[in-house]
Formats: C-alpha cells, structure tokens, sequence
C-alpha cells in the first residue's frame, strides 16, 4: 500500500513469495505472480522474449545479511544478490510493524513515498 492509500499490485491481486529471516543475520525475500503463464517450451532455458519479461516482471528475489535497530523499529539489509540487478551491493532500510500473525516492511524509496508490503507467518 501507497502513503496515498492506493494498492500497488506489482505482482498482481495474489503473489506468492517468502521472507526469511534467520537468526545469524542472513535474510532472503523472494515473490512472484501466482498466475505467471507456463511457458510454451516446458524447458526451463528456452523461453520466448515475451515469457522471459514476464518473468522479470512478475519476480523479485534478493537476499544478504540484516541487522534490526530496536530504537527505530527498522531493519537495514545488505543485498548481496536480486533479480533487479541494480540493488546488487546496495544497502537499504525497512521500517518494520508486527501485528499478531503478520510482518509489515515499509519501504520508504526516494521519490518520498511509502509502500508497505505484507507478509503473514506460515502456518
């Protein structure tokens, strides 16, 4: 969600993904289009210039190391790797809420806005 109150769908009305944190430091958050198309070849290197976008376009994937600032109530993460390759080496900050069952990161890019992505406790 927007700091304008609007939903950004980026990975459309049902993602999938995972976000793990683990207790030496080291995270990885990985979603994705639940309804991404198979592609037409079933094999995994051949996919066609359109299947290839979509699947850029309906993934994210990064991970690193993190360490939690009680004090602000935020996470700053280290990306060693993402699919998006510019994050690659970049450090970055997420201001974190915990509600029961579900884990709030608030991302707060430069343009000035904020975007909180939701995640909820497997079960």
């Amino acid at each position: 969600m927007k700091s304008d109150g609007t939903t950004l769908r980026q990975f459309g009305a049902n993602p999938t993904g995972m976000a793990i944190f683990d207790a030496r430091g080291r995270y990885i958050i990985t979603v994705m289009r639940s309804d991404r198309a198979k592609y037409a070849s079933n094999a995994l290197w051949r996919g066609s210039a359109e299947e290839n976008e979509a699947t850029a376009n309906g993934t994210q994937t990064y991970f690193g190391t993190y360490s939690v600032n009680d004090q602000d109530r935020s996470v700053a993460i280290h990306v060693e790797g993402s699919s998006f390759p510019n994050w690659n080496g970049s450090d970055q900050k997420r201001f974190v809420a915990i509600t029961g069952d579900q884990l709030t990161l608030t991302i707060r890019p430069p343009s000035g806005e904020s975007v909180d992505v939701v995640w909820k406790r497997a079960k």
